[in-house]
């Protein structure tokens, strides 16, 4: 947390410093008119981000099992460079197989009632939705904007392929959470979780 909240500084530091330049160039989505926001979001900004993964339980964060590094990268989407955000998985202990992956609406990764039941890792709410401002009115779109491909896990319980999720940037991840569902199904339960904070 600390060297997050160091890295934060040294960016926003940044920024002011390119922005009273004029040296700073614009990447990626549209820009927001946030210093900050618009430089987490290059695709070129050369800074990594370390989550750590812990299994989910109802009495809260259960056992360590790695961590996925997240940073922003160019891709190249009909010819045009576009920015993405680069997850890097370095996983034990799973099931083999592919598993459902996505960023969750909050950074919390405790349990939460559903029907009267408690369920880990339900208090990361739901899948990053897209949203857009219609005239007064905000529209959630059907689109997961935290959807991501899925994890592959090794037959030794191991997870290291890297993902690419080609609409989002660590502007999007920060205070949200990582989760790493039981299956493939995106419904299935939520067995591991980390913050992203």
């Amino acid at each position: 947390m600390r060297g997050i909240m160091i890295i934060r500084g040294c960016l926003l530091l940044a920024v002011l410093l390119l922005s009273g330049s004029g040296s700073f160039a614009q990447t990626g989505n549209a820009q927001s008119g946030n210093p900050l926001d618009n430089l987490m979001r290059s695709g070129t900004l050369p800074v990594e981000f370390k989550v750590n993964m812990y299994r989910t339980r109802l009495a809260g964060a259960g056992l360590f099992i790695g961590n996925i590094t997240v940073m922003n990268t160019m891709i190249k989407i009909g010819g045009r460079d576009e920015p993405a955000l680069l997850i890097k998985p370095n996983l034990i202990g799973l099931g083999p197989g592919a598993h459902a992956f996505h960023i969750h609406e909050y950074p919390d990764c405790g349990p939460k009632e559903r029907n009267g039941v408690m369920v880990p890792g339900l208090a990361a709410g739901a899948h990053l939705f897209a949203e857009h401002k219609e005239g007064s009115e905000m529209v959630t779109y059907t689109s997961h904007l935290g959807t991501l491909p899925n994890l592959i896990v090794r037959a030794d319980g191991s997870a290291t392929e890297a993902v690419i999720a080609p609409r989002l940037a660590l502007a999007d991840s920060i205070n949200r959470s990582i989760i790493v569902h039981d299956s493939q199904d995106d419904n299935s339960g939520r067995y591991a979780c980390g913050v992203f904070k």
